[in-house]
């Protein structure tokens, strides 16, 4: 991207979440990006954002995650509506299938 020449950038995020009903989480998430390791960016550049949002399990393999972006700091946009619909794997199950147990006959 056009930060490439300023080296590896520091954008921490974190997830808190509360099981309110069987199939659904309550929770905050926290999004930021304080610059290149070499030289934080100034309070005002800095992005910071924080998301309340609700998680839904649809089905076993499927949830869906919906929330409000609201930028803390003047280099964040004020707010940005997010839905993510997102599907489990089962990498376990995946590795079983390409590699199987040898039988003896």
């Amino acid at each position: 991207g056009t930060s490439h020449s300023q080296g590896p950038q520091f954008s921490p995020a974190a997830k808190v979440s509360y099981k309110v009903w069987k199939y659904i989480e309550l929770g905050v998430e926290y999004y930021g990006n304080i610059g290149a390791f070499k030289s934080f960016l100034p309070a005002k550049q800095q992005e910071q954002q924080l998301c309340p949002v609700i998680d839904i399990d649809i089905s076993p393999v499927w949830e869906i995650n919906v929330g409000y972006v609201f930028g803390l700091t003047p280099a964040t946009d004020k707010g940005i509506v997010k839905l993510i619909l997102g599907r489990r794997a089962d990498w376990d199950k995946c590795r079983k299938k390409k590699n199987p147990t040898p039988t003896l006959l």
